[in-house]
């Protein structure tokens, strides 16, 4: 009988103390008996970005042709270069009639509104003109030399007495201009590419201060540069041609 009570005297003692001491052995029994819980298994799905295509300029340059139903190189073409807005548009003759191909935007510009008069003024002259040449190794990427001056700048500048009216007026790549039209390097690619398909003597390039299609305005002295209306009346006459569809 004593033997019994000692017994269950300890059994308690025991349980007492495992009560007592429980925070310091039940984190060790946990690892070592108690199951491991197994999460259900969730694959992780990788999305793969797609590759950008990088698209020449002459590939690009045919997407545009093509979108406008051209399946050869347009016979003439013209080069609108509006100065407020600083875009150059393209477009291709289709059929007898004057088709829109593209858009570039200047990469810079420089002067103001007003045509170019002399060396320095870093102007855009303005007036309809030709394409003299094609320069492959230009500093400037490539560029595309604008017949500036025309028989009308002539005629300003001698009645003003000017005798260096500048010169060197392109359309280039690169992001840099004193009077000339910048394109960037990608855009000029695609023009000079067509320009030279079609052939410089094909090219006719109108550079206007204003849109006048859209009823664009240009303010100045109409007493000091009478000679102007005269100018920007024949601008937007020949722009008349140029009407986007829709």
């Amino acid at each position: 009988m004593k033997t019994l009570f000692y017994t269950l005297f300890l059994l308690a003692i025991v349980a007492i103390a495992l009560f007592l001491t429980k925070e310091y052995w039940y984190k060790y029994y946990q690892k070592c008996f108690e199951p491991t819980k197994i999460s259900k298994f969730k694959p992780r799905i990788l999305i793969q970005e797609p590759e950008l295509e990088v698209i020449s300029s002459e590939r690009k340059l045919k997407h545009a042709l093509a979108d406008s139903d051209f399946i050869i190189y347009p016979k003439k073409i013209t080069l609108i270069a509006i100065k407020n807005s600083a875009m150059l548009e393209v477009w291709g003759e289709k059929n007898g009639k004057m088709v829109y191909i593209t858009s570039f935007p200047f990469s810079a510009c420089s002067g103001k509104l007003g045509p170019k008069l002399q060396q320095g003024d870093h102007q855009i002259p303005e007036g309809i003109y030709g394409i003299e040449y094609l320069n492959p190794n230009s500093q400037f990427h490539l560029s595309m030399k604008i017949s500036y001056p025309n028989s009308f700048d002539k005629k300003i500048a001698k009645m003003y007495g000017i005798a260096n009216m500048g010169g060197d007026i392109m359309i280039h790549g690169g992001c840099q201009t004193s009077g000339c039209i910048p394109l960037g390097d990608y855009n000029v690619e695609q023009l000079y590419f067509l320009v030279q398909k079609v052939g410089i003597k094909n090219i006719k390039v109108i550079i206007a201060p204003v849109d006048f299609r859209d009823g664009g305005v240009v303010r100045y002295d109409r007493q000091k540069f009478f000679w102007l209306d005269e100018l920007y009346k024949k601008l937007a006459q020949e722009l008349e041609t140029y009407r986007k569809k829709g």
